[in-house]
Protein backbone atom coordinates (compact mmCIF):
# COMPACT_ATOMS: atom_id res chain seq x y z
CA UNK A 1 0.00 0.00 0.00
CA UNK A 2 1.57 3.12 -0.88
CA UNK A 3 1.66 6.85 1.15
CA UNK A 4 -1.03 8.44 1.83
CA UNK A 5 -1.06 12.47 0.73
CA UNK A 6 -1.56 15.69 3.14
CA UNK A 7 -5.48 15.38 2.27
CA UNK A 8 -6.02 11.97 2.89
CA UNK A 9 -4.45 11.64 6.36
CA UNK A 10 -6.17 14.47 7.21
CA UNK A 11 -9.44 12.79 6.25
CA UNK A 12 -8.36 9.58 7.82
CA UNK A 13 -7.48 11.78 10.99
CA UNK A 14 -11.23 13.89 11.11
CA UNK A 15 -12.60 10.43 10.55
CA UNK A 16 -11.06 8.99 13.45
CA UNK A 17 -11.94 11.51 15.83
CA UNK A 18 -15.37 11.64 14.54
CA UNK A 19 -15.07 7.68 15.34
CA UNK A 20 -14.07 8.18 18.83
CA UNK A 21 -16.41 10.93 19.57
CA UNK A 22 -19.48 8.78 18.60
CA UNK A 23 -18.16 6.29 20.55
CA UNK A 24 -17.55 8.45 23.59
CA UNK A 25 -20.90 9.60 23.07
CA UNK A 26 -22.64 6.51 23.22
CA UNK A 27 -20.95 5.99 27.01
CA UNK A 28 -21.72 9.59 27.76
CA UNK A 29 -25.34 8.52 27.44
CA UNK A 30 -25.28 5.31 28.94
CA UNK A 31 -24.05 6.78 32.24
CA UNK A 32 -26.46 9.57 31.99
CA UNK A 33 -29.44 7.15 31.65
CA UNK A 34 -27.48 5.26 34.85
CA UNK A 35 -26.93 8.49 36.92
CA UNK A 36 -30.93 9.45 36.49
CA UNK A 37 -31.82 6.28 37.80
CA UNK A 38 -29.42 6.44 40.70
CA UNK A 39 -30.57 10.03 41.48
CA UNK A 40 -34.63 9.23 40.74
CA UNK A 41 -33.87 6.89 43.79
CA UNK A 42 -33.35 9.48 45.83
CA UNK A 43 -36.45 11.22 44.95
CA UNK A 44 -38.37 13.64 42.79
CA UNK A 45 -35.14 14.74 39.59
CA UNK A 46 -34.87 17.78 38.74
CA UNK A 47 -32.46 18.31 35.35
CA UNK A 48 -30.36 21.40 34.13
CA UNK A 49 -27.74 22.16 32.16
CA UNK A 50 -25.54 24.80 31.54
CA UNK A 51 -23.97 24.49 27.51
CA UNK A 52 -20.02 25.84 27.50
CA UNK A 53 -19.07 27.55 24.32
CA UNK A 54 -15.07 28.04 24.79
CA UNK A 55 -15.09 26.80 27.83
CA UNK A 56 -17.00 23.35 29.74
CA UNK A 57 -20.40 23.52 30.47
CA UNK A 58 -22.08 21.21 33.00
CA UNK A 59 -25.04 19.19 33.41
CA UNK A 60 -26.54 18.99 36.92
CA UNK A 61 -29.31 16.39 38.40
CA UNK A 62 -31.14 17.02 41.64
CA UNK A 63 -33.16 14.88 43.89
CA UNK A 64 -35.30 16.48 46.29
CA UNK A 65 -38.73 14.50 48.61
CA UNK A 66 -41.88 15.94 48.49
CA UNK A 67 -41.35 18.52 50.68
CA UNK A 68 -38.57 20.11 48.65
CA UNK A 69 -35.67 18.73 50.70
CA UNK A 70 -32.39 17.96 48.78
CA UNK A 71 -31.73 14.77 49.07
CA UNK A 72 -28.80 14.24 46.40
CA UNK A 73 -27.05 15.65 43.45
CA UNK A 74 -24.99 14.59 41.11
CA UNK A 75 -23.18 16.91 38.19
CA UNK A 76 -21.12 15.97 35.49
CA UNK A 77 -18.79 18.85 33.93
CA UNK A 78 -15.74 18.67 31.39
CA UNK A 79 -15.03 19.43 27.77
CA UNK A 80 -15.13 16.11 26.34
CA UNK A 81 -16.69 12.83 26.52
CA UNK A 82 -14.46 11.13 28.92
CA UNK A 83 -16.85 13.35 31.74
CA UNK A 84 -18.28 11.17 34.49
CA UNK A 85 -21.16 12.37 36.73
CA UNK A 86 -19.82 12.69 40.08
CA UNK A 87 -21.43 13.56 43.42
CA UNK A 88 -22.34 17.44 44.46
CA UNK A 89 -22.22 18.58 47.66
CA UNK A 90 -22.11 21.89 48.07
CA UNK A 91 -23.48 24.91 45.83
CA UNK A 92 -23.20 28.38 46.62
CA UNK A 93 -21.09 27.13 49.35
CA UNK A 94 -24.00 25.67 51.19
CA UNK A 95 -25.12 22.09 51.49
CA UNK A 96 -26.85 21.25 49.76
CA UNK A 97 -28.16 17.31 50.69
CA UNK A 98 -30.67 18.41 53.76
CA UNK A 99 -31.44 22.01 52.41
CA UNK A 100 -34.44 22.81 50.97
CA UNK A 101 -34.81 24.05 47.15
CA UNK A 102 -37.12 26.73 48.45
CA UNK A 103 -33.87 28.26 50.05
CA UNK A 104 -31.80 28.02 46.84
CA UNK A 105 -34.31 29.65 44.41
CA UNK A 106 -34.96 32.24 46.95
CA UNK A 107 -30.97 32.88 47.02
CA UNK A 108 -30.84 32.14 43.02
CA UNK A 109 -33.63 34.96 42.35
CA UNK A 110 -31.11 37.78 43.67
CA UNK A 111 -28.59 37.02 41.26
CA UNK A 112 -27.52 39.25 38.07
CA UNK A 113 -27.22 38.67 34.98
CA UNK A 114 -24.09 37.43 34.85
CA UNK A 115 -24.61 34.79 38.17
CA UNK A 116 -27.60 33.72 36.56
CA UNK A 117 -25.86 32.64 33.05
CA UNK A 118 -23.30 30.59 35.05
CA UNK A 119 -25.57 28.77 37.53
CA UNK A 120 -28.18 28.46 34.88
CA UNK A 121 -28.20 24.37 35.28
CA UNK A 122 -28.92 24.92 38.56
CA UNK A 123 -31.70 27.66 38.27
CA UNK A 124 -33.44 24.91 35.53
CA UNK A 125 -33.07 21.90 37.71
CA UNK A 126 -34.15 23.75 40.79
CA UNK A 127 -37.21 25.54 39.41
CA UNK A 128 -38.36 21.85 37.65
CA UNK A 129 -38.29 20.21 40.94
CA UNK A 130 -40.30 23.37 41.72
CA UNK A 131 -42.91 22.57 39.09
CA UNK A 132 -42.97 18.90 39.70
CA UNK A 133 -44.06 19.82 43.33
CA UNK A 134 -46.36 21.96 42.61
CA UNK A 135 -48.12 19.59 39.93
CA UNK A 136 -48.27 17.03 42.82
CA UNK A 137 -49.94 19.19 45.47
CA UNK A 138 -52.30 20.18 42.65
CA UNK A 139 -52.91 16.38 41.57
CA UNK A 140 -53.34 14.94 45.17
CA UNK A 141 -55.90 18.62 45.97
CA UNK A 142 -58.55 17.34 42.91
CA UNK A 143 -57.87 13.43 44.21
CA UNK A 144 -59.07 15.06 47.75
CA UNK A 145 -61.97 16.90 46.47
CA UNK A 146 -63.25 13.80 44.10
CA UNK A 147 -63.06 11.13 46.78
Amino acid sequence: MGQLSGASTLLLIVFCLFVMQAIGGYFQIKDYRKSVKRVHKLGNVGIGQKRGKLLSGYLILIACDNNGIITGAEIMEGLSFFAKFKPKNQFLNKELIGTSIYDFLELTRKFDKKQNKKYRGYINALEALNLRLEENKEQKEIEEVAE
